[in-house]
């Protein structure tokens, strides 16, 4: 059987090792643009002085099995079964995986295309940030527009290698609003501001402010002004859907697929930040991965379906450990917070049962975290 993949982030990456572990009769193509593949691309900021560079990339696939193709895909052709790529190369398949991934979402706003105004997704998109705060942006403050993993991650590194004032705006009531309670995001805005990283909720960029063609600042919907030589949007992500609608495939905001991960062609399938399942596109890495493994096992005897994973991340924050288990975010009849030297813990709970969890500082109690989940708990385990 021939499975081509078409791009090769974390998605693809656990795709092929399950393939190719479990069944020696398939034949995997993978193609990918990016020289850099297989990499974490929420750890793509750590190719800035001070980031932990040594965690970007995968372990590389070596297989007979297996042929990597440095080249994008320029078109599919569903009638003949094949994909046609940048390099001329045409490879006809048996089953096709989108995996392609999204690009990096930006505002619409007036001044937007200024110099010195920047979106994070890819390797050289990190690199031109980094010759702009060597360069021309060595001077005056920084801003990251949004309050989630990759912009407080931005804000953090970008205060510890520039040495300059760095402010976060983040339109939500709190940091990382998907993940955290309110508390547990003002405990985390605490450690930030600690690094150098004001943080500023509760606003909306309404445009940016430019003089001779370089950005000066962020104007709010309030009036209020942040001065900025360097902005750094990290307002979420557009999935990479140009193939799936040239080819014909059922696309809304991501390519949908069904319960199998399987499109609107029988022999098509999505994974990743790609795929749009149940009209949710989640953008995270454990998703990714998780669909990966089920279309593995769909691919290899036909059984399996895919279902959401227990709400769950650990995530690295300006150097912090942030575990989170369930929906801190929801209601809950009761949380028990423990703190200490440079960690605080927020576990919730319904009628004694373990609901959520919320860990930064710590990895302690991790294993309780998601072992506990839906179980009955008691505050003195934690002693």
């Amino acid at each position: 059987m021939k499975v081509v993949i078409i791009g090769y982030g974390i998605a693809a990456h656990t795709l092929a090792s399950a393939l190719l572990k479990d069944d020696d009769s398939i034949n995997i193509d993978i193609f990918s643009a990016e020289a850099e593949a297989p990499l974490q691309r929420p750890r793509v900021l750590s190719l800035l002085p001070g980031g932990e560079a040594s965690s970007l990339l995968l372990p590389t696939l070596s297989d007979q099995r297996l042929t990597i193709h440095k080249a994008a895909v320029r078109c599919i052709d569903r009638r003949a079964k094949s994909v046609l790529s940048t390099d001329g190369s045409s490879v006809s398949y048996d089953i096709l995986v989108l995996a392609c991934g999204a690009k990096a979402a930006s505002l619409a706003l007036p001044g937007g295309k200024s110099s010195g105004v920047f979106t994070i997704r890819s390797v050289d998109d990190v690199k031109s940030l980094k010759r702009w705060l060597d360069g021309k942006g060595a001077a005056g403050p920084c801003a990251v527009i949004g309050g989630g993993l990759l912009g407080l991650e931005a804000a953090a590194l970008v205060a510890g290698y520039a040495g300059r004032p760095v402010t976060v705006v983040e339109t939500a009531p709190w940091l990382l609003p998907r993940q955290l309670d309110k508390d547990s995001a003002a405990y985390l805005k605490k450690r930030l501001q600690g690094l150098g990283v004001n943080v500023v909720c509760g606003v909306k960029t309404s445009n940016f402010l430019s003089k001779d063609g370089e950005v000066s600042a962020i104007k709010c919907d309030d009036g209020f002004t942040i001065p900025a030589s360097t902005i750094i949007e990290s307002v979420g992500i557009r999935p990479d859907t140009f193939l799936a609608v040239d080819a014909g495939l059922d696309v809304k905001r991501g390519v949908v697929v069904d319960d199998r991960l399987r499109t609107s062609d029988e022999d098509i399938y999505a994974i990743g930040d790609v795929a749009e399942w149940h009209g949710q596109v989640p953008g995270t890495a454990s998703v990714a991965m998780e669909m990966a493994r089920t279309l593995s096992r769909v691919i290899l005897d036909g059984d399996a379906s895919y279902k959401a994973p227990v709400s769950s991340s650990i995530l690295k924050v300006a150097g912090l450990d942030v575990i989170t288990t369930g929906d801190a975010t929801a209601r809950h009849e009761a949380c028990h917070v423990i703190e200490g030297d440079g960690y605080r813990e927020a576990w919730f709970t319904d009628a004694g049962i373990l609901s959520a969890s919320v860990l930064i500082g710590s990895r302690a109690h991790a294993s309780l975290a998601r072992s506990g989940l839906g179980k009955a708990f008691d505050p003195a385990s934690l002693s």
